[in-house]
């Protein structure tokens, strides 16, 4: 089964305070993007499609493994809506990942492109269980707290039926969700989790920089 990834780097990182946009600032000495790139290299995808903002090429030369761009959306959706227009038609397996996702555990994804490929699921996510306790409010008040069991964090990369999600996107088309996984479900596909990882958070602050950055110089994080 031919397997696609689409990698999603339509940010602008205004929070980091960067002069180029988040996924193109140099990280470990090489751009964020390409993490996510080398890594989708070593689990021997058929094809990589980067979105990029539109100028990118004033801050990126793309990695020699992209075989495709596409262009980013005004929003999340329209970025995923445009890496799946870009995709080849014989695509039958598609992962989508934000790019400020650097890494990411390849065994999971091992797990679920095989799942799919056996098709016993439509759609799958990286997640990981809630460590903390979870409270809910309404006007500043306490009103419940959830049962912290049931509840995961979700991550990408998520994992699709080619078919199935390009059209659940296009049925859906105008709602808005939060991620991939939430619009597959709402469209009534078979949704499941994966083990995610603690290290496989989204660098978003100036600490999650730092974090990243202190990572690699430790040495003892496998990048792919």
């Amino acid at each position: 089964m031919k397997t696609t990834a689409i990698i999603l780097g339509g940010g602008r990182g205004t929070r980091l305070g960067f002069t180029v946009p988040k996924q193109f600032a140099r990280l470990g000495g090489r751009p964020l993007f390409d993490y996510s790139v080398e890594k989708f290299s070593a689990l021997k995808v058929d094809q990589i499609v980067a979105v990029l903002v539109e100028d990118y090429k004033n801050y990126y030369q793309p990695h020699p493994a992209i075989a495709i761009t596409a262009p980013a959306g005004e929003s999340r959706q329209q970025s995923v809506l445009n890496g799946l227009a870009a995709c080849p038609n014989d695509t039958d397996l598609v992962v989508i990942h934000d790019s400020a996702r650097p890494f990411f555990p390849l065994r999971a994804l091992e797990e679920g492109l095989k799942l799919l490929g056996e098709n016993r699921y439509d759609g799958l996510a990286l997640a990981i269980p809630s460590t903390d306790t979870l409270v809910e409010i309404e006007a500043g008040r306490v009103v419940d707290f959830p049962d912290r069991s049931k509840i995961y964090r979700m991550q990408t990369p998520q994992l699709f039926r080619f078919q199935s999600i390009r059209e659940a996107y296009e049925r859906l088309r105008g709602r808005e969700f939060t991620d991939d996984l939430s619009l597959a479900w709402a469209a009534g596909l078979r949704c499941g989790l994966l083990e995610g990882s603690q290290l496989n958070f989204k660098i978003t602050t100036e600490t999650d920089w730092l974090l990243a950055e202190s990572l690699l110089n430790s040495g003892g994080l496998e990048l792919v």
